[in-house]
Parts: structure tokens; sequence; C-alpha cells
């Protein structure tokens, strides 16, 4: 038992379930192992928005030591499973960081999977079972903790509208959960909602479905699934089609088009209930979101939105996807982001035209002859920003001096139609330092009512950073490069050095911070 504590990370073996939600693994695993992997937070008012966090009700520290002399008795039994979201951060984001996500492993011999599960930060969320599990805190036979085996129903990248709907469908029909609670807390309801009163996400969550069966219309159809972000990895003989992304990365897609802070709007939009007087309009005080879509979203103008991101992507199909090789990264997660990304910078520089009036097949001409499927891009944070980078400049919609300069050559290789040959070993400490800096702008908390940023260095949610500026965060940012590239730098010291004197950190921070010149302009910091 003491190897396993010590381990860096749990490998546990699971069966695969696949149910029309989307499949999901069951497995088990001691008290103590999910204890230190997973984390449940109380409904409260967290922030000065007054954001609710959480999907399950606030600890009682009665019924918990009650729980606990049941565990201890000689008749316990616990055959519910405990149901868990994978690869989310306390704050609600999914953790996009390969280091840190938990990971499925299929062993096509046998049909059974394993579960890889880090160690280093807790990345489960308990959608339902946080009181058996918190339970075992109070427990006095502690070996219990140790060795008693609890079942887990495990979800990967679940969004938080599906979570919410599950802790709503199992709950809300019994005594102990008030309904009103499940229908409150989440803006995914299990009653009818009217649509003008659904949140970016609710809608975003709408259209997503919306586009995987539109079978006459949407490039999307049987193409998204509700699994891993590494979904060509885990459902390749599951799937009708030839590549899936997961629903948490179109709805993600979606709502970058119509807000610039999907948690504030949900909060401002659940000061009324969707009975009495909850509307899209309520977000209308909010002049500062400049995204593209967001007085269509606004004004209810659903199939204006719905028709925008079809005709665009119909254009990526049939330029892009339909002639692309399985190597190509334009078909997995992180070439579908960048697409998103492109549509934003397109809608943005074409305000005078209706977006779903615009002729998309003159963008997508312009990269018809790009390799995709070069080592260049990468299934990384990194990747998404270089596919981003090279239809942007293409495009003419990125101009080369927001580029990080080390990297233009590569991509004058591949537009002049040239293999780039990149070899990871050669760059693995300046692409560790630029991953460290994406993952940790991906995870900022922008807090725009106080004028600053949450951060969670080193993982540590119960230790926030607050910064408040724009030179505390840059300095912050170029403290978390240098020490990833030195840690991966080779112990050759000579040959460190010059790749030292080579490293232009300066230059790969401010590359990757004018991805958020919106979010840095909103907090006036720019």
């Amino acid at each position: 038992m003491d190897n396993i504590k010590l381990a860096p990370f749990l490998e546990i073996p699971a069966l695969k379930v696949q149910q029309p939600l989307g499949d999901f693994y069951v497995m088990t695993m001691s008290a103590e192992q999910l204890l230190s992997v997973s984390f449940s937070e109380p409904m409260a008012y967290q922030d000065e928005f007054g954001k609710v966090k959480g999907s399950q009700r606030a600890k009682d520290e009665k019924r918990l030591k009650e729980i606990a002399k049941y565990i201890d008795s000689v008749e316990m039994a616990f055959p519910n499973s405990i149901i868990l979201a994978a690869n989310y951060t306390p704050t609600g984001v999914v953790s996009k960081d390969e280091s840190e996500r938990w990971k499925v492993i299929e062993d096509k011999e046998c049909s059974i999977y394993k579960i890889i599960i880090p160690r280093q930060t807790k990345l489960a969320a308990i959608i339902d079972g946080q009181h058996r599990l918190n339970a075992f805190e109070f427990v006095v036979n502690r070996e219990r903790v140790d060795l008693l085996q609890l079942v887990c129903s495990v979800y990967f990248d679940l969004p938080n509208s599906y979570q919410a709907f599950l802790f709503a469908t199992i709950n809300s029909n019994q005594k102990k959960v008030d309904r009103s609670l499940a229908l409150e807390q989440f803006g995914f309801n299990v009653d009818d909602e009217p649509e003008k009163a659904w949140t970016p996400e609710k809608f975003a969550v709408f259209i997503s479905r919306k586009l995987n069966i539109d079978e006459g219309k949407s490039p999307f159809y049987k193409h998204i699934k509700v699994a891993p972000l590494n979904a060509e990895n885990l459902f390749e003989d599951g799937v009708q089609s030839n590549w899936v992304v997961s629903t948490a990365t179109i709805v993600d897609g979606i709502t970058s088009l119509i807000s610039t802070n999907v948690k504030r709007d949900r909060v401002e939009m659940q000061q009324k209930h969707f009975f009495s007087g909850r509307n899209r309009e309520m977000l209308t005080g909010f002049k500062s979101d400049t995204s593209p879509l967001r007085s269509y979203f606004i004004e209810l103008k659903d199939q204006v939105i719905y028709d925008t991101i079809i005709n665009y992507f119909s254009a990526v199909k049939d330029l892009l996807w339909n002639t692309a090789s399985e190597k190509s990264y334009i078909i997995r997660t992180v070439g579908i982001q960048a697409s998103f990304d492109i549509l934003k910078l397109i809608l943005k520089s074409k305000t005078s035209i209706e977006p779903d009036k615009i002729g998309f097949n003159s963008y997508i001409l312009k990269i018809q002859n790009i390799d995709f499927s070069d080592t260049f891009f990468q299934a990384s944070g990194i990747g998404r920003s270089r596919i981003r980078n090279i239809i942007g400049l293409s495009m003419g919609l990125i101009a080369k001096d927001k580029i990080k300069k080390s990297d233009i050559p590569f991509y004058e290789k591949i537009l002049a139609g040239k293999n780039t040959n990149t070899e990871k070993e050669k760059w693995i400490w300046e692409e560790e330092a630029e991953n460290a800096v994406i993952n940790t702008l991906d995870k900022i908390e922008w807090n725009y009512g106080s004028k600053n940023i949450t951060l969670y260095p080193n993982y540590d949610y119960d230790k926030p950073l607050i910064i408040d500026s724009y030179d505390k965060l840059y300095s912050k940012l170029i403290e978390i490069a240098e020490s990833a590239f030195s840690d991966y730098l080779p112990n050759d010291n000579e040959f460190a050095e010059e790749q030292r004197e080579k490293f232009d950190v300066d230059d790969l921070v401010e590359s990757h911070l004018t991805d958020y010149d919106e979010n840095l302009r909103i907090l006036g910091w720019v």
C-alpha cells in the first residue's frame, strides 16, 4: 500500500460502458485513492459576481459522521457507484495539460481498459456520491479507508451542463434533495426552458447536439461525442466516422463566438428564474463584450448563428476535411479549436456583412494546400496556436510580428510546400516552456469586475494567486516559462548554456498574450 501512495500515478483496470449520453468507464478505487485525486464543492457564492461553484449540496458533518459509523460496521455495503467527471479542475474548466490529464489505454486482446491517473493534482469532480466518500474522513477503522473498494463511474471531459444534467436526473426525484435546487443551480434543467432564457452555455450545448444530428446539413454530423479530448484514441472502433471531437470542444468554440465570459453571463441570467423574467436581454449591460455573434445571440437570432457555423465549416469540410489524411491535425481537437479561432477572426473583420452571408470559401481556398499533418503542428496547446497562426497568416488575419520569431522560418517552409522535418528532441525544452505558458493562460480566471485575475501556481487550487496588473502577469509568465525551460534542458552545461542564450522568453510570452488582447483590454490593462 505504501508503494501505491508514493507512486506518481495510479493505473486501474476498467470496463467501458456505452450509453446514449456518452461512454463512461467503471472501475474500483480505495477511498484513500479516490480522496487523493477527486474534489467536490458545496453550492456557495465565491466572488464579486455571486458566481455559483460546484454541483453538490453543502457538507453536513452530522450526516457524514452517521455514514462513517455505518462504514465502520460489519454490515457496511456501498454497491452504488460514485460518479466522476475526469479532467476538470476545481475552477470548472477542462484541463488540456497532458501531464496531469486522466487517460485511457485499451488492451484490445481482452477488451479491458486501463485508466492512468496522475496524482499531482485533483482532477476529478464528484458528480454524485460526495457524502459517501467524504464520510471516510470520520471513519475510526482507518484500514477501511486504505483497503475498502468503491465502485466509480468515470466520464471524461464531460461538459458542465451534462454534469448538472446527471446530478439533477439522479437526485431531483429524491426526497433528500430539493428539486428546486437541482433546477435553479444549473442552467441545464429537467423541464423545458424557453429559448430566450438560455445562457450561452445552454445555447452552445443545444447547437452542438443539433450539429451532430443534422444529417442533411451539418458538416459535424456524427463527428461529436461526449468524450475525452483525445477521443481519437478511445472511440476509433465505436464511432461511425473517421474522426471525432468532444462536445466540450464544440461548446467552447460556439461560446467563444457569443461571450468572453460565460460564467459571468450565466450568473447574471440566474438572478431571475426562467419562469419569471430570465432572458438574454439581461446581458446587454456588458458593453465591453465584443464577441462577434453576441448581438445575434441576445436578439434571439439563433438561426443566423447556426447558419454561420454551418456555412463556415461546410467550406472547411469541402476544402480541407474531405482530403485530409488520418495524420492531419486539422481533423483533431487542436484543428477544430483553431478553426473556431479563425472563424472568430473572420467575423470580426467582416462586421459590415451579415455573418451567414459571408463567402467563407474564398478564405479556405487560401489554405487548401497547407500540409496540416506536418510534425510542426502537434496535438497540444502549441498545435492549436500553430495551426491558427499559419491559417491567420495565409488569410491576412494575423500579422507576422504577432508570432513567435523562432517559429516564423517553419511557417514559411510549410507555406512554401516543404516539410519542416522538426525533431521533437531538439525542441523539447522550448516547447515545454511554451506549453507551460499556454496551460497557465488557459486556466486563468478573469475577474473583470474586480479588475484582476486568479492564477493557481503548480496546480495548487488551495493557494490562488491574485494578480492585479499586466506587469505582474507578464513577470509571472516569464518565471513559469524559464522554470519549465530549465527543467527540460540536458545535463550538458555548455550545451544548456547555449540553449539559454538562444531562448527568447519575452518573445514567447508576448506571442501568447496576444491571444488574450480582448481579455486584457476589458480589464483595462492594455
